[in-house]
């Protein structure tokens, strides 16, 4: 069979160049775009995670910012104290080791704190009172209740045992607690009234 003249071989083809062409710019196009879209999502991981720690940062700054609880204020023998609608004054205390009166004598191995104190009302209807209102705190923590028994060893009457206080007037008396020999710091801790009245507090610094 003989030879067909004149034809070209295969890659001088027009065709194929321009085929080789196409597919060359489709490879290349293909590498954009894969370099564009890696470029696009690292800034998108970054602004993620920055989104997300914000909220902590913010927590954390609130946290910061809010406002310590002011330490409750604390009176001295002397000042007037209003607690809801009674006031107490603290006129004085005494350390002992003994209490007597006509029934006898009571002692003690530590000491007893006698605290002369007068209370006012000034609700419109009259108000109980009683010493198991009265507590004194130690710094430490420790409450100490004070002793009916021994209120009329100091009282010339009951002193505040079961007392009824009327409208706008006050009522003088004492009270005693019987505490360790070494007890330094202490205060006085008075109430807003007895049973239902109660629930409200203020100190009264003794010593």
């Amino acid at each position: 069979m003989a030879k067909e003249k004149g034809k070209k071989p295969f890659y001088k083809k027009w065709w194929v160049w321009v085929l080789a062409i196409i597919i060359i710019g489709a490879a290349t196009s293909g590498e954009e775009e894969t370099d564009s879209a890696t470029t696009s999502i690292e800034p998108t991981e970054e602004v993620s995670s920055v989104e997300k720690e914000a909220p902590k940062e913010e927590a954390q700054e609130k946290v910061e910012e809010a406002p310590k609880e002011e330490a409750k204020e604390e009176y001295n023998v002397g000042q007037e104290v209003t607690v809801e609608k009674l006031t107490y004054k603290v006129n004085g205390i005494e350390e002992t080791t003994s209490v007597s009166n006509i029934l006898g004598e009571k002692t003690t191995e530590g000491k007893f704190v006698i605290v002369d104190l007068t209370i006012g009302n000034k609700d419109k209807e009259a108000r109980f009172i009683d010493t198991e209102m009265f507590r004194i705190l130690t710094d430490d923590g420790t409450e100490y209740s004070s002793n009916s028994e021994l209120d009329m060893y100091v009282n010339e009457d009951i002193g505040f045992f079961m007392a009824e206080i009327n409208p706008n007037l006050t009522k003088t008396g004492k009270v005693v607690f019987e505490l360790p020999a070494d007890a330094e710091d202490y205060k006085l801790q008075v109430s807003s009234g007895f049973g239902w009245s109660g629930g409200k507090y203020e100190n009264i610094k003794l010593k």
